[in-house]
């Protein structure tokens, strides 16, 4: 955390889930225990999100016991149970990132109540990455939501595509090992991004010590989630 804090990432997703990505609830509290210390020695929040396979309201409940400050919620993963797991966070006063895909998905999730959109590249049905597809949906995201968008991006010409598609923000995985990460998040931050959410919001995982290692749990860029 510290490091991509030093980098320029302004929050971070940190996964719960072993089998998947190697992460566990001990991870999720030992980085909330650890911002609540970077908030008082910076004087500023660092949010975290937890990401899962979240499909059952006692997931949220867990994360939020836990200390996160919002929840990952797939629409692949539970499309059925999605207006149940967003009711679930406001009940519990959480914030719900809802990962999309798909124009039906954003539908869906927009239907739902949904007004924070993580929309990733990443064809979790094929468990490919398609290039070019959150510009493709961008104009299916409602104007009054805030969108975020991750999956391979990893170059300034591919965030100013998204910027100019309308994204608030952006999420990196592995380009935050990559060589130039720094002056990466440097334009990343340069770029004038929309009034709602002025800086873009980064993801790493956090119970790994080396750059390589701490990329390879990089959540929804290049993990194949």
């Amino acid at each position: 955390l510290d490091m991509v804090a030093d980098l320029g990432a302004i929050g971070a997703l940190v996964s719960t889930d072993k089998m998947s990505y190697g992460g566990s609830p001990l991870d999720l509290a030992d980085a909330c225990r650890h911002t609540s210390m970077m908030r008082n020695a910076m004087g500023a929040d660092f949010p975290i999100v937890a990401k899962d396979f979240i499909i059952d309201p006692l997931q949220i409940a867990r994360a939020v016991c836990l200390g996160a400050h919002a929840v990952l919620l797939i629409a692949a993963a539970a499309p059925d149970q999605l207006p149940e797991l967003l009711d679930t966070c406001t009940l519990l006063g959480v914030e719900a990132l809802v990962e999309v895909h798909t124009t039906e998905e954003i539908e869906l999730a927009a239907e739902c109540g949904a007004s924070l959109f993580l929309v990733t590249e990443r064809d979790r049905e094929r468990g490919v990455l398609v290039p070019g597809q959150a510009c493709a949906v961008a104009p299916a995201l409602p104007g009054d939501a805030i969108s975020l968008a991750c999956g391979g991006i990893s170059t300034m010409q591919q965030v100013r595509e998204l910027r100019g598609a309308g994204y608030d923000g952006v999420v990196l995985g592995r380009a935050l090992a990559a060589a130039g990460a720094k002056a990466l998040m440097d334009d990343i931050r340069a770029e004038e991004w929309s009034q709602r959410l002025a800086e873009p919001i980064y993801s790493a995982p956090v119970s790994r010590s080396s750059a390589a290692k701490l990329a390879d749990g990089g959540l929804v860029d290049e993990a194949g989630i």
